[in-house]
């Protein structure tokens, strides 16, 4: 066998190859998926800095349009800001804000402080509050960690910010019943300065879909994007 019979073979093993790697991902979607959002994230984590991140004059945000001004990543130390698994008496949060999600329903949680596992605050301003003349400076989205844990059944879950009023097309995570499953996400959150006896609050919105299961959920925040240079007052100042 001559060099270009070699070479005409391992062409054909490589094209062979490619064609099995293709067929995989098409049958596992979910799972190709799932490692795409995991690489995402670690690629994020370790292009952070200390103190924030110029993201530039316009990052891809989700659900971004016109984005004019430089954006800054600020990482943070994974904390967890909502368990449907609290107590009222523990968390504070009203009975129709805690349980299990059931299906094609969604809930409007705040995100602003840092919770221990009972659900007491442990940071009453774990994001920083909008600032500046008519709060023209805040925060416009969040890294998350999604967890879903007592399913009843199959179905998925879709986070959005909390003033979105239909349902994404795309899921966060999905689940089955007796499963713990997590995942890794970004999206937009709403400022409201009118919450909170006037401190304001971060809110984001949880999806539950049309399928059959219910479902308890955690959520816990790894960084998020100030839309401003100019960053927030300490402890997230830039050195």
């Amino acid at each position: 066998m001559d060099i270009d019979e070699i070479n005409r073979l391992q062409a054909q093993i490589d094209a062979l190859q490619a064609q099995v790697e293709s067929m995989r991902t098409e049958a596992e979607p979910e799972r190709a998926s799932r490692r795409g959002m995991l690489k995402l994230a670690a690629g994020a984590a370790a292009g952070a800095v200390a103190g924030g991140m110029m993201l530039g004059a316009n990052p891809a945000l989700a659900g971004s349009t016109n984005e004019t001004q430089d954006i800054m990543y600020y990482t943070t130390t994974p904390t967890r800001v909502y368990d449907s698994r609290w107590t009222v008496a523990g968390s504070g949060l009203s009975s129709s804000n805690l349980g299990r999600l059931s299906p094609n329903s969604e809930r409007t949680i705040a995100v602003t402080r840092g919770r221990n596992e009972s659900g007491a605050v442990t940071n009453s301003q774990f994001l920083p509050e909008a600032q500046g003349g008519f709060n023209s400076r805040f925060v416009r989205g969040i890294t998350y960690n999604l967890t879903a844990t007592g399913g009843t059944g199959v179905n998925f879950l879709s986070i959005s910010s909390a003033s979105v009023t239909s349902r994404p097309t795309a899921s966060a995570i999905n689940y089955s019943a007796n499963q713990n499953i997590a995942n890794g996400g970004v999206t937009r959150v709403q400022w409201d300065g009118s919450l909170r006896l006037g401190v304001g609050d971060y809110q984001i919105k949880v999806w539950n879909g049309d399928d059959v299961g219910s479902v308890h959920f955690i959520v816990d925040i790894t960084g998020f994007w100030w839309n401003s240079v100019t960053g927030p007052a300490s402890p997230w100042s830039l050195a």
